[in-house]
């Protein structure tokens, strides 16, 4: 890589040191955990360290698409070579807005077709691309936006963004991608299948993900996926008839679950599913016969690449069946009126982040809200040696300093007070709050229900986007930028809360007013006991216990206030909606300076009024 000079005029407090340290767990090995506050500078504190270490390969993880950017705008200051992946679907040139409503399952099948059928010219073109001049092109670019330089590449190259970006692997050595290229076993074979783990430095950002990090592999089809995965079933019995009798068998059990469970959300005992199903790959052949016919009869008619159009629900039901069958996969059901969803999800986190930890050279977590190096490690599976390094601590950075923060002491979301009346109290705060503040606000519930329950009672004037398992983050950051005064209300740990930039389209923050109502401590239903007994098995209960109702709701808290405080200097305001923040054993691991308690709702006017002027630019 040649000598490696730090990219900035000088360092900030702590940065030299903190590079230091990557470099000797870079050079040497093993595990190193960091908990940096967003702002301190530690993506290029974390480059320069592990750059200086010549690593054989790194592999940069992040969560989501815009995470990438930053990453990538550090390492061309350092002038690297570099490439990054992140979904191929989002930057496919043939699908534009026949996006909308496409699984990946039905996106990768569709693509794989048209390569197979030399039906993608821009695909064809891969192989023509000269390697040198596309890293050149990379690190040129005018832009370090992920997504941007993507679609530059279809429009410009005319060459596949996602399989040139994934060309550049050998030459590049270091990629910076999202989380399924590292931790899906299946994705990470087949996609980075140049990289060897055992040689790499593994940099996982925003790690306190790593903790629920299951959840990314859940999966859920209902009964309308099954009746529309039969009809297609049908078309091609002649040469698949297999197809059609497991999912006959499949939902004779669906209609028998639907009637026995009477519960919202209920674990099931799997085996006569699995047994219903038996070969899950006899549903695979099925779907890949039906998506061809379909494709093949496109190609005959004229019809350009139908990438996008092409939807198949047996794909969908056969991806979910293969989940079923791993023994790492639980199943439940969620029950809403005549609505039943059946849904597989492995329930232990160390099933998904052990492998991909423990197998690099070296691994480093980073985290504004990550825990102890031990607790990390045992939640984890981690066996490997570790050190962690908390920057707050040690060097005094304070992510936190610059916000003020306001506590309700008389509303709360605890199961025993919920109620018309406190829902009617939250609403009036949270449109109090909205209406004296102007701006993009961000309201956090503990659940689904709750958030239900005061959205529908806020004032009829506040404008907002309310989260459900339909919405489009794209739509959301769109909205960011386009209605000045935004309630958006969505579930703490959800998608909205960890996956959304609140930034304009030049990368500004458009964020600085937080609303936590309540303390989102988990559901007591059957998903939060099974997770309990399964973590329980392997690092007891006690510290189960600790992970599952202390540990990660104040994760979910701090991470939300984080979202308003994204670079050094700029001002935010928090208001905590529950008198449980008052509680030593909340407020004290929390760690966050309480400026103001008020118990009435005039007590929050005053307060309003002095969150204002904390705002204010003069002060």
């Amino acid at each position: 890589m040649g000598e490696i000079r730090f990219p900035y005029e000088e360092f900030r407090a702590g940065q030299k040191e903190l590079s230091d340290k990557v470099y000797e767990v870079a050079k040497d090995g093993g595990l190193l955990v960091v908990k940096a506050p967003t702002g301190y500078g530690k993506t290029a504190a974390i480059l320069y360290g592990v750059l200086r270490a010549e690593p054989e390969w790194l592999l940069y993880a992040v969560r989501t698409i815009n995470e990438i950017d930053p990453v990538i705008r550090e390492l061309k200051r350092f002038g690297t070579d570099h490439t990054f992946l992140f979904s191929a679907k989002k930057s496919c040139p043939l699908i534009g807005a026949s996006a909308t409503g496409l699984t990946n399952e039905d996106f990768w099948e569709n693509c794989r077709l048209a390569r197979l059928k030399k039906a993608c010219r821009y695909y064809d073109r891969v192989e023509r691309l000269d390697r040198s001049y596309l890293l050149d092109y990379l690190k040129s670019h005018y832009t370090f936006h992920a997504l941007r330089i993507a679609r530059d590449l279809a429009k410009f190259l005319e060459t596949c963004p996602f399989f040139s970006l994934r060309s550049a692997l050998s030459e590049a050595g270091i990629v910076v991608a999202t989380y399924p290229y590292l931790f899906r076993k299946d994705i990470f074979e087949t996609v980075l299948e140049q990289v060897s783990l055992k040689d790499a430095v593994v940099v996982v950002d925003e790690a306190h993900s790593l903790l629920n990090i299951q959840d990314m592999f859940e999966e859920r089809i209902n009964k309308r996926d099954l009746e529309m995965a039969l009809q297609e079933a049908r078309k091609v019995s002649d040469s698949v008839p297999e197809a059609q009798e497991i999912l006959t068998r499949l939902k004779g059990q669906v209609s028998r679950i639907q009637a026995s469970v009477k519960a919202r959300v209920r674990r099931m005992d799997k085996s006569r599913i699995v047994e219903a199903i038996g070969d899950p790959e006899i549903l695979g052949k099925a779907a890949e016969l039906f998506r061809l016919r379909i494709l093949e009869e496109a190609l005959l008619s004229g019809e350009e690449t139908p990438v996008g159009r092409i939807r198949s629900r047996l794909t969908k039901v056969y991806s979910w069946s293969r989940s079923l069958v791993d023994d790492r996969y639980y199943f439940f059901v969620e029950k809403e009126e005549n609505n039943l969803d059946l849904v597989v999800k492995p329930l232990d986190p160390s099933a998904v982040a052990r492998d991909p930890l423990e197998e690099p050279h070296a691994a480093i977590l980073l985290s504004g809200t990550m825990p102890p190096l031990d607790f990390t490690r045992e939640v984890l599976g981690v066996e490997r040696p570790g050190e962690y390094v908390d920057v707050e601590l040690v060097f005094g950075a304070q992510k936190f300093s610059n916000a003020y923060t306001v506590v309700s002491g008389d509303v709360t979301t605890a199961y025993r007070e919920r109620s018309t009346y406190m829902y009617g109290k939250i609403a009036q705060y949270v449109s109090a709050i909205h209406k004296a503040l102007a701006g993009v606000k961000l309201a956090v519930y503990p659940s689904y229900e709750v958030m239900k329950r005061v959205v529908e009672r806020l004032d009829i004037e506040v404008d907002v986007i309310v989260e459900d398992r339909r919405t489009s983050m794209d739509q959301v950051e769109d909205a960011i930028n386009t209605r000045e005064n935004l309630l958006i209300n969505a579930v703490a740990g959800g998608k909205l809360v960890e996956g959304v930039e609140f930034v304009d389209y030049e990368g500004n923050n458009l964020l600085h007013v937080v609303i936590v109502v309540g303390v989102p401590f988990p559901q007591p239903d059957d998903y939060t006991l099974s997770q309990l007994e399964v973590l329980s098995s392997r690092i007891g209960n006690s510290k189960a216990r600790e992970y599952v109702y202390r540990i990660m709701p104040l994760v979910k808290v701090r991470q939300a206030l984080g979202r308003a405080i994204r670079s050094p200097g700029e001002k935010a305001l928090f208001f905590l909606l529950d008198y449980r923040y008052l509680r030593r054993d909340i407020k004290g691991p929390l760690g966050i300076r309480y400026d103001y308690v008020y118990k009435s709702p005039e007590g929050l006017y005053r307060a309003l009024d002095k969150a204002r002027r904390f705002l204010s630019p003069s002060t």
